[in-house]
């Protein structure tokens, strides 16, 4: 491919990746081709080209971050750009109209239109806290700064989507499995996991939804009470309808774990504790029913007896409630850091489309 502008470079220029479902099939597994390449490139000491000099992309987190924080500002730099991260406590809170305070926060409206005079791109992470635990407040704020912004705006995550995890999560799997043209006939299980803390919808959601659009029989397994959005169910439910798959929901691990190609068990909080699904943001009550379960956790001797599946989580797992150490650490068909790794190539693929020319 040389040091020259491949194929995917500004393929699709001054688009936002706010969701992998507003793209169609052939769209998603372009981007997916593209990371593949780079993937490729990265790995054969190609880790520095110029199809974005000059451009600049500012990373908005409302929420802290190891892996989407340093995998978009390396993967930007490599591919000759930059970025530039904001705090939204170290600046006026880009803030939704009805939430405005005076010399504390400023109109989202302004600050996408603000950005767009200096630079290129726009990204954002909002979930959780930073988002009132109101589920769908965070893709509400995403999807208003694209409402208003004059360049790229690509989510990091909020709390119904993580688009960039999903597609990492999807490179991994058709690696793991030889690259097929899609993944008919594997069985994929999105999996609840114990965890005492409090955690968004998004990644369950979108893994599943990402593996029923690439045609695998997908399988989510959770307590009963731990149910995830209509939306994301019925969008994964049209997506197993298009490609003939399976889309079942089942309440018991180890039986949607039986003779599976790959398992992805991962926490999430029981939406029924937070708005719009509760009146009130009740915290307490979502992490006691979340101690109900702690028998949710991923072993080895659960793997082996459900047939050795591929093991995959977005990272960071939580050690000894979702997963033990030494599934993490040594089980031979774990996923863990090739999904980590991906992000950075993913990321580069949606950016250098987007933001390229």
């Amino acid at each position: 491919m040389g040091r020259g502008k491949p194929w995917f470079v500004g393929l699709l220029h001054g688009q936002d990746w706010l969701s992998n479902y507003d793209h169609d099939i052939d769209t998603v597994l372009k981007v997916l081709k593209a990371a593949r390449e780079l993937r490729e490139m990265y790995h054969n000491g190609i880790r520095k080209v110029t199809w974005l000099d000059g451009k600049m992309l500012y990373l908005i987190f409302y929420n802290k971050s190891l892996r989407t924080r340093n995998s978009f500002q390396t993967g930007i730099y490599q591919l000759g750009g930059q970025a530039t991260y904001i705090s939204p406590d170290q600046v006026y809170a880009p803030t939704l109209p009805e939430d405005m305070i005076p010399y504390q926060t400023e109109a989202i409206s302004d600050v996408a239109r603000v950005l767009s005079r200096y630079g290129d791109g726009i990204a954002i992470r909002i979930y959780g806290d930073a988002a009132k635990w109101i589920i769908g407040r965070g893709h509400k704020i995403i999807r208003e700064f694209a409402k208003w912004a004059d360049i790229p705006v690509l989510n990091m995550e909020d709390d119904v989507w993580h688009p960039f995890q999903a597609l990492a999560d999807a490179q991994a799997a058709f690696d793991a499995l030889g690259w097929p043209k899609d993944l008919r006939g594997k069985k994929v299980v999105v999996s609840y996991a114990y965890s005492g803390g409090l955690k968004p919808l998004a990644v369950p959601q979108d893994v599943a939804t990402m593996f029923a659009m690439m045609g695998a029989d997908v399988y989510v397994a959770h307590p009963p009470g731990f149910e995830l959005m209509d939306e994301a169910m019925n969008k994964a439910k049209e997506y197993a309808k298009h490609w003939g798959s399976e889309f079942k929901i089942v309440y018991d691990m180890d039986e949607a774990f039986e003779g599976a190609t790959i398992v992805y068990p991962k926490a999430w909080s029981p939406k029924g504790f937070f708005p719009p699904y509760n009146s009130v943001v009740d915290k307490e009550g979502a992490k006691a029913y979340q101690d109900k379960f702690k028998n949710w956790i991923v072993t080895r001797e659960r793997l082996e007896k459900a047939g050795k599946p591929y093991y995959m989580h977005c990272g960071p797992a939580d050690r000894g409630q979702e997963v033990t150490d030494e599934v993490l650490d040594s089980y031979e068909k774990s996923l863990y850091f090739e999904e980590a790794e991906n992000r950075l190539h993913v990321q580069k693929a949606v950016m250098a489309m987007t933001l390229g020319e």
